[in-house]
C-alpha cells in the first residue's frame, strides 16, 4: 500500500472506534471509555515518542488528566465529552490540583468528536489552556500521523488493525447490525424503486390522526413500545457509522415507493401493511444468511411510518 492507502486504513479504524465509544456511551455501557485511556496511551506512545502512563493505575484518584508523562511535561484527558463545561471542569481541576506546575502542557483527547468552543482560552494566570491547539480528535490524530514518515505510518497501522478489528468470532450486537443491513439492504443504488421517490411533503399529524385514524393507536403504542428498546440504538447508528447521509437518504425514497405500493396491495389497511413489509424485509435478510432481529426491524418501519417515508402521503387527507 502507498502513504494514501495506509492513511484511509487509519481514518477508518480510528472512526471505527469513535463510533463504537458513542454508541456504548448512548446505550450506558461506559466501560469502554475506560479501555480507551489505555489504548490511546499506546497510540499516542507509538505514533509520537511519548512516554505516556495512565495516572490512574498509580492514583485511582487522580483528578482532571487520564494519561500522563512527565520527561515531556505533557498531560492528557481522553474523554468522550466535548461540552465546554466539561473543558472548563477539568482546566479547573487541573489548576486546582497543583498539576500545572508538574506539566506544562493539558491536551483533552476527544475519542468521539470535539466541537469548536468560541472562547479562546481558558484558566487564570497560573495556566491558559488553548481551546484551539490543545483539545485534539480523530481528525486532529489523522491530520499529525499524516505527517510522520511512512515507516511509522506503517506501524501505526498494524497497531490499529492488531487492536481494534473484530476476531471473526465477534459479531455486532444483533439489534445494531439489524439496522445497518436493513439500511444497506433498502438503499443499495440498483434497487428497482431508485429515482421515484415522492416529493410530496409529510403531514404527520393528518396521517396518523386523520388518514389512519382507525390504527391512530396501534400505530402510536407500537412506535413508544419499540422506541424504549431501540431508539438509542436507531439514533446511534443513523448519526455515528459510516453509512452516510446519502444511504439514509436513499433509504427514505426507496421506503416511499415499496410501502405504498404495499398499502395498495392491502386495500389501504396499514396495520396488515406494516406486517407484510417487515416480513419481506426480514425474509430478505434471511435470504442473505442473516437471523434479524425482528424488534429492530419492526422499529425501524415504525418509525420511517411516523416520518411519512412509509405510506407517503400523496395528498393531504381531508379533515
Amino acid at each position: 500500500m502507498n502513504r494514501q492507502d495506509y492513511q484511509k486504513s487509519i481514518i477508518k479504524s480510528l472512526a471505527w472506534l469513535s463510533a463504537q465509544v458513542t454508541i456504548h456511551n448512548r446505550l450506558n455501557l461506559t466501560d469502554i471509555n475506560v479501555h480507551s485511556e489505555n489504548f490511546y496511551r499506546d497510540l499516542l506512545n507509538l505514533a509520537f515518542g511519548y512516554n505516556l502512563v495512565n495516572i490512574n493505575t498509580i492514583n485511582p484518584n487522580a483528578a482532571a488528566i487520564d494519561l500522563g508523562d512527565e520527561g515531556n511535561s505533557l498531560a492528557i484527558q481522553v474523554t468522550s465529552t466535548s461540552a465546554i463545561a466539561k473543558t472548563r471542569r477539568t482546566v479547573r481541576k487541573f489548576i486546582e490540583k497543583g498539576l500545572c506546575e508538574k506539566f506544562d502542557r493539558l491536551i483533552i483527547l476527544n475519542i468521539a468528536s470535539k466541537t469548536t468552543h468560541t472562547v479562546p482560552t481558558i484558566g487564570d494566570d497560573s495556566y491558559r489552556f488553548n481551546t484551539k491547539d490543545d483539545i485534539w480528535d480523530i481528525g486532529d490524530l489523522a491530520v499529525k500521523i499524516n505527517d510522520l514518515d511512512l515507516p511509522k505510518i506503517q506501524e501505526i497501522d498494524s497497531f490499529l488493525n492488531r487492536q481494534l478489528y473484530m476476531k471473526p468470532t465477534e459479531k455486532l450486537p444483533r439489534n445494531v447490525e439489524t439496522i445497518l443491513r436493513l439500511i444497506e439492504l433498502i438503499s443499495d443504488e440498483e434497487h428497482p424503486a431508485a429515482g421515484e421517490g415522492f416529493l410530496d411533503e409529510p403531514f404527520p399529524d393528518e396521517k396518523i390522526n386523520k388518514r389512519f385514524a382507525d390504527h391512530a393507536g396501534f400505530l402510536k403504542r407500537e412506535f413508544l413500545t419499540l422506541y424504549q428498546d431501540y431508539g438509542a440504538v436507531l439514533d446511534s447508528v443513523e448519526q455515528e457509522s459510516d453509512i452516510g447521509q446519502v444511504k439514509i437518504r436513499r433509504v427514505a425514497q426507496h421506503l416511499r415507493v415499496y410501502s405504498d405500493k404495499v398499502l395498495t396491495e392491502c386495500n389501504g389497511d396499514p396495520k396488515k401493511a406494516l406486517a407484510e413489509l417487515i416480513e419481506a424485509f426480514v425474509s430478505m435478510l434471511s435470504e442473505n444468511g442473516f437471523e434479524a432481529d425482528t424488534g429492530a426491524a419492526q422499529f425501524y418501519i415504525v418509525k420511517h411510518l411516523i416520518k411519512c417515508n412509509v405510506f407517503p402521503n400523496k395528498e393531504a387527507a381531508n379533515g
